[in-house]
């Protein structure tokens, strides 16, 4: 089953407060991040492969005058020149999409820009100038949304002609509700067994990497929370054998879902 909009709009609004960093997860990364913790799934090439496979996109005014800018929509800069395209969207006519976050509803967050003021956010990002996941406004670039047809938003799902009401709650005028519920335990969490086939302690590294020499242990049969996935590695938060909690790297072949 599909996660709603609404769903993903909230993973997005609660990762501002874990202080996920971008180095942790770029701009597609988050994106992916959102929708698993969601209950759904997302595999993308990058934001150019995002645009092109998505359920329906068009720029910001089609999106609002649609009633398709509703949470968990998708916010992309489309950049005025294709110099940096990727040779495989080569003349398809397109442009080269640079940047996506996700719409959360207006006024649904509150954080800080980067001079350190704070204000109201409808949007959220991972932010390579901010150096984190950020909340942000539709003045900060954006000149696209988009439809992922991963998330469910509602009546028509994507599909031409389609309103765009039902559960992500947007009108017949096209003005979208904000997320409701944008708290702490919204989301349900994903979480995992420590499974290691020889039943001793597995190692929780600072960083995804075997090289790391920074770690801590995981005693076999933990219930842990799993935030993503990278490559052969898990980001989890766990219980250690120390009795700390920490949140730390674990080889995902010891983990059991």
């Amino acid at each position: 089953m599909k996660p709603t909009g609404t769903q993903v709009a909230q993973a997005a609004a609660l990762a501002v407060g874990v202080g996920y960093t971008y180095d942790e997860m770029d701009c597609q990364a988050f994106i992916e991040h959102c929708a698993r913790q969601a209950g759904g799934r997302m595999d993308y090439l990058g934001t150019n492969d995002m645009a092109r496979r998505a359920a329906w996109l068009g720029t910001l005014s089609q999106a609002r005058a649609e009633g398709r800018l509703t949470p968990g929509a998708g916010l992309l800069i489309r950049e005025e020149t294709d110099a940096n395209l990727p040779a495989r969207y080569a003349g398809d006519g397109l442009g080269d999409f640079s940047h996506v976050g996700l719409y959360v509803g207006e006024g649904a967050l509150s954080d800080t820009d980067k001079n350190g003021r704070r204000r109201a956010c409808d949007a959220v990002h991972s932010s390579a100038t901010m150096g984190r996941v950020a909340g942000t406004t539709l003045q900060n670039g954006w000149t696209h949304a988009m439809w992922f047809s991963e998330i469910d938003y509602g009546e028509g799902d994507g599909e031409p002609g389609a309103t765009g009401t039902g559960a992500t709650g947007t009108g017949a005028t096209g003005a979208a509700t904000p997320a409701q519920g944008l708290t702490a335990g919204a989301v349900s969490a994903v979480y995992a067994t420590v499974a290691p086939p020889d039943g001793n302690p597995v190692k929780l590294r600072k960083s995804a990497s075997r090289e790391e020499t920074l770690y801590w242990l995981v005693g076999a049969g933990a219930r842990v929370e799993v935030e993503r996935t990278r490559g052969a590695w898990s980001l989890i938060r766990a219980v250690c054998t120390d009795g700390h909690t920490r949140r730390a790297w674990m080889m995902d072949r010891y983990l059991r879902r």
